[in-house]
């Protein structure tokens, strides 16, 4: 299905900044709704795809008990834009478990964080379509930039 996805134009007042925030809803797989989160940071400071990404997942790690960090690792192939991906599971309670995936992009001065959550389940059906959704919304983040 193909997607066009508006955007507005206008100027904002002084002291005002866009921090608009991308929800993408994928399918529900055993009771589990899947939300693929963007937010986009246009005031890009750092310049190193995995600083980028501690400064946003550190606070979250830290603040959580039982985190068990499954990957966490820059994943950027030749020609492509810096990305970064980190996995974790998490058990809040007892036989509950979240699988929860980031992927941060450098690009330009903007940096782009995805998130959504996933049960092991899911993860397993839904990752490849993530990485693809990413790769549509922004191109040559996994697949080599052409020459």
């Amino acid at each position: 299905m193909k997607k066009e996805i508006e955007l507005f134009t206008f100027d904002l007042p002084e002291g005002w900044e866009d921090q608009t925030v991308y929800h993408f809803r994928g399918p529900v797989i055993n009771d589990q709704d899947h939300l693929l989160t963007l937010v986009i940071d246009r005031n890009l400071q750092q310049k190193d795809v995995g600083e980028f990404a501690g400064l946003r997942t550190r606070p979250i790690l830290e603040g959580l008990q039982g985190v068990e960090v499954l990957k966490d690792e820059e994943t950027t192939v030749p020609g492509c834009f810096p990305s970064y991906e980190l996995v974790y599971r998490w058990m809040p309670a007892d036989g509950i478990k979240i699988f929860r995936k980031y992927i941060f992009v450098l690009r330009g001065n903007r940096g782009y964080a995805f998130d959504i959550e996933f049960t092991k389940q899911s993860y397993k059906l839904l990752g490849e379509q993530v990485k693809k959704l990413v790769e549509v919304l922004l191109p040559g983040t996994y697949e080599a930039k052409e020459d």
